[in-house]
């Protein structure tokens, strides 16, 4: 794995001009200005390296596992050079390169397009010009498609795949086996194998599709592929533990989440010194690439990074650096023309310093939410915040608790938390969830699901695709063509006392009618697909398992709020 580092070219990302701020060296006399030499020491020199180096360490059949949280931090210079590389042997007929992949990841960062982890899905095209996706919408027939180059996975094993639609169509295709799994428990079964755990034990997912138990659930298994899968038996497994002289009657039933040893961490960072130190002043997000760089260490693994800036060693203080240089293979430098493409903040922004925490704004600055039904829902809703209290957010109508809040000025009276560790402050919405404005802290992944499956927060807002009579809910997937996963919607509504969900009864067309003066609210047109339904498509929490756990739930519609 370390022979490509010691040939590593010293140029930055695709060999242009080095960024200014990397110190070119002035004795250098090259005829090629853009082949600059870059001045680095020498003991570290085998850190610093192109993406095709990088990459050139993942080996067929690693499992690999990237950060980032939906539009947030991807490290995309890295995963289009290893898409690239795939293509590139493709074509060469190289059988023996990189392929076979299995890939774990959370937040599952994409832009809903192409980028992210959207690039390790493509398939190489064999005219060798543009690429083929395979899945939904290629136009393409069966007996093209059977014919057609596998694409670099083997395997997915995620969290949230609706901003990786090229990944998601590989699934769904059934072109390789995959699985959605709660993200807090994908989180800490990466912790797990960094500490060589055999996995991470949770009561997390009992009820759910997620449960294995013949007759609840399928393991998450998200196609016939997975299903048929040697790892599937023991990807979640079981158990009951206990102990007690009543023997059974003193057991509790657990899910665990088996821990798989990282080959690969490809994690990105905003700068690096050339020992390979990380630090994270321009992320909106820290996400989990801590535990992901030690558990690929401790796997005897690679860690890949990619970073803005290069720095000489001694410059980041000890209390900046976020990963030490100890777990760091290799660094790669994007150029800084590059940004823009490769290392934005976000797919959002490029960069946004009240999200990375580096100032703060105005709150009267945040826009506010035009009157309509989500805006009704969120103000209902709203009422049952309490000062002093702790709460999550999920991701849709819930975002519109946050704004009601600071319209109403609660937020300095509340702490609102989000999935991928932001404390306090107003959570971005719509495309930027995930980090916050005005943050009063920022934490890791792994660390916030803790404080939330241990009960630490106090009431939960979570949107709802579908309902049941019996009350259990659907968010992670409407039909066999589309998939989506359930992020951290299970981690988060097994582990709070007090829940909301919120949702329109129908979707799709529905049309309401306001009067603000009369405070009347009519419905002019239903929406054609209606979300309260006998029987939901996916059971993503259980109103059973919520009765036993005795937690409070409540339904906030438009019209309404119901109870069971």
């Amino acid at each position: 794995r370390y022979a490509a580092s010691s040939r590593a070219s010293f140029t930055t990302a695709s060999g242009k001009n080095s960024p200014s701020h990397i110190c070119p060296d002035p004795s250098a006399h090259s005829s090629d200005r853009s082949r600059t030499s870059l001045r680095i020491p020498p003991h570290a020199a085998h850190k610093v390296c192109s993406p095709a180096d990088a990459v050139s360490l993942v080996s067929r059949k690693d499992t690999i596992c990237v950060s980032g949280f939906v539009a947030q931090g991807s490290p995309d210079l890295l995963l289009k050079a290893l898409a690239d590389r795939y293509e590139q042997e493709y074509r060469e007929g190289v059988t023996d390169g990189v392929g076979d992949l299995t890939l774990v990841f959370g937040g599952g960062p994409g832009d809903w397009l192409d980028r992210g982890l959207n690039y390790l899905a493509r398939i190489p095209n064999e005219r060798g010009d543009d690429e083929q996706t395979g899945g939904e919408g290629s136009g393409e027939d069966d007996e093209t498609i059977e014919s057609a180059p596998k694409p670099m996975i083997r395997r997915a094993i995620g969290s949230h795949y609706g901003q990786v639609p090229l990944l998601g169509s590989l699934v769904v295709d059934g072109i390789i086996s995959g699985w959605t799994l709660p993200m807090g428990s994908i989180s800490r079964m990466i912790r797990a194998q960094a500490t060589h755990a055999p996995g991470h034990i949770t009561t997390v997912g009992l009820g759910t599709y997620v449960d294995p138990t013949p007759g609840v659930g399928n393991g998450g298994a998200a196609n016939d592929l997975a299903l048929q899968s040697p790892l599937h038996s023991q990807l979640v497994t079981k158990l009951s533990i206990g102990y007690g002289p009543e023997g059974d009657k003193m057991k509790t039933d657990y899910l665990m989440y088996k821990a798989l040893p990282i080959h690969v961490a490809i994690i990105r960072a905003t700068t690096a010194d050339s020992s390979g130190n990380l630090s994270f002043e321009h992320e909106s997000l820290l996400c989990d690439q801590r535990i992901m760089a030690t558990a690929a260490r401790n796997s005897g693994g690679v860690v890949l990074a990619q970073v803005k800036r290069l720095c000489s060693v001694g410059s980041l203080p000890s209390r900046q650096v976020g990963i030490p240089g100890a777990m760091v293979d290799c660094v790669v430098v994007v150029d800084e023309e590059d940004h823009d493409e490769y290392h934005p903040m976000s797919y959002t922004s490029r960069h946004d310093p009240v999200l990375s925490g580096e100032i703060k704004t105005p709150v009267e600055d945040v826009p506010k939410m035009p009157l309509n039904e989500r805006k009704i829902i969120a103000r209902r809703a709203s009422m049952a915040l309490k000062p002093g209290k702790v709460v999550n957010l999920g991701i849709g109508l819930p975002e519109g608790v946050a704004s009601v809040a600071g319209e109403e000025d609660q937020l300095d009276f509340v702490t609102l938390t989000t999935e991928p560790g932001s404390f306090g402050g107003l959570p971005a919405s719509g495309r930027s969830f995930g980090p916050s404005a005005n943050a009063d802290a920022l934490v890791e992944m792994n660390e916030q699901f803790d404080f939330y499956d241990g009960g630490g927060l106090d009431m939960c807002f979570l949107g709802a695709a579908q309902v049941s009579a019996k009350g259990d809910v659907n968010v992670s997937r409407m039909s066999p063509d589309r998939l989506t996963g359930p992020g951290g919607f299970i981690d988060i509504s097994q582990s709070t006392r007090n829940i909301c969900f919120l949702c329109t009864f129908t979707a799709k067309g529905l049309d309401i009618a306001f009067d603000g003066k009369a405070g009347n609210i009519s419905i002019v047109q239903d929406g054609r697909i209606k979300k309260f339904v006998n029987e939901v498509y996916e059971r993503t929490f259980s109103g059973d398992e919520a009765v036993r756990r005795g937690q409070k739930v409540r339904m906030g519609a438009v019209l309404g709020v119901m109870t069971r």
